[in-house]
């Protein structure tokens, strides 16, 4: 059979292995969502679970605002160092997601450690940079890197709150 009536040569052939390609693309691009929405519900439905069952709505409330607002400065901290030093990052909406993840994993990981004190923070430490090695495919510098960046402002953000919250009281 020659090249010319050989189907794998046809325009049509080629628009379908062109399509098959997108679509394969596509469905990478949505599986990677998957990942920090799981952490997400997983981490912060425990948190706010726990918190529900021990103090109340008011204190799930609390920590959702408090989340929201250090998820605001980490995604800040993220978004500077990716334009500065890590280069990009993806999407915006996927970058979010992926540190939303991730505080609530290493907030559930805090609870759950609680009573270690000291090696339970070097604990939550450690899955911290793990898992931004994971999600943002970083090595280890870069995610020691970003880990201290967002977890300082993630701190700043928490006594922000703290200010805001005792001049409202």
């Amino acid at each position: 059979m020659s090249p010319i009536q050989d189907p794998r040569f046809s325009a049509a052939h080629k628009r379908d292995t062109l399509q098959q390609d997108r679509d394969a693309g596509e469905r990478a691009a949505q599986m990677e969502y998957i990942k920090p929405t799981v952490m997400l519900l997983l981490g912060g439905g425990i948190v706010v679970g726990s918190l529900l069952l021990s103090s109340g709505v008011g204190s799930a409330l609390l920590y959702v605002l408090v989340i929201s607002v250090e998820l605001i400065f980490g995604v800040a901290g993220l978004w500077a160092a990716s334009a500065i030093w890590l280069g990009g990052m993806g999407s915006l909406g996927l970058g979010i997601l992926r540190l939303a993840g991730i505080y609530a994993m290493t907030d559930m990981i805090a609870l759950l450690l609680d009573e270690l004190a000291f090696v339970g923070l070097l604990i939550q430490l450690v899955c911290y940079v793990a898992m931004l090695a994971w999600l943002f495919d970083l090595d280890p510098a870069e995610s020691i890197f970003l880990a201290i960046l967002t977890f300082v402002l993630k701190i700043v953000a928490g006594f922000a709150i703290a200010v805001v919250l005792a001049g409202a009281l």
